[in-house]
């Protein structure tokens, strides 16, 4: 299930849709950094691998202290493996990983980007996530997720798309859709991972609902190249 998802109903009120916002963030500590022995070339640091603001679509974007597109403990769903699917790229095998966020609350309904690295010990390793990652992403195509502390119920439904950047990647289109509240638009997220060697970059981008699927593949693909650019460069 997304993290963040802001709806604005006919109250006026926001309706914060599935995550927790006292939980902590991905970022780069001891416990995930592991010192490679001697005589090992030392892998990049994923902090080195994420977007920085500046490689943002236009200005006017908020730095976020909560990088993590997803939430920290698994949802209530019908589904329950669906709601933290990027969790599986966190494999034992991972040495390292950061991760950044931003919002832009200039326009009608509220965008969020995020910017994910990932790094193993070798190339394998990072094939091997991003194969077990694929393998869910796959079996991830409709599910109900339910908040319970309000109540609310929300149909999940998600799809993949062509991705050609980076080694590999896996690229997904999500959508949330509240159940009772059918008046509200389908609120997509689009996400896509892709791998560089022993390293793997996801970027993740929210738009408002009334931008079109294709403007928001497109975008998030843009994101992508980005990343998976910065990727190269640091890993050369």
């Amino acid at each position: 299930m997304c993290r963040v998802w802001i709806l604005s109903i006919p109250t006026g009120n926001p309706v914060r849709l599935g995550w927790d916002a006292q939980k902590s963030p991905i970022r780069t500590s001891p416990h995930w950094r592991v010192t490679p022995p001697n005589g090992v070339a030392t892998p990049p640091s994923a902090q080195n691998l994420l977007l920085s603001a500046a490689q943002l679509p236009g200005a006017g974007w908020t730095p976020q202290s909560d990088s993590d597109p997803e939430a920290t403990e698994l949802q209530e769903t019908t589904q329950p493996e669906c709601s933290n699917q990027s969790w599986i790229l966190r494999s034992a095998d991972m040495t390292d990983m950061a991760g950044a966020s931003w919002t832009f609350d200039a326009a009608a309904e509220v965008e969020t980007i995020s910017s994910q690295a990932f790094v193993y010990p070798d190339a394998a390793a990072a094939a091997a996530a991003m194969a077990s990652y694929r393998d869910l992403v796959g079996r991830c195509t409709s599910w109900q997720s339910v908040l319970t502390a309000k109540g609310y119920t929300y149909a999940e439904s998600q799809e993949m798309f062509d991705a050609s950047v980076g080694e590999e990647s896996v690229a997904r289109q999500a959508g949330t859709t509240h159940v009772r509240l059918t008046d509200l638009p389908t609120f997509r997220m689009y996400w896509v991972t892709s791998r560089v060697g022993q390293t793997i970059v996801q970027v993740t981008y929210r738009p408002g609902s009334l931008l079109g699927t294709n403007q928001g593949r497109d975008q998030a693909l843009e994101l992508a190249s980005t990343a998976v650019s910065t990727a190269e460069n640091r890993t050369k």
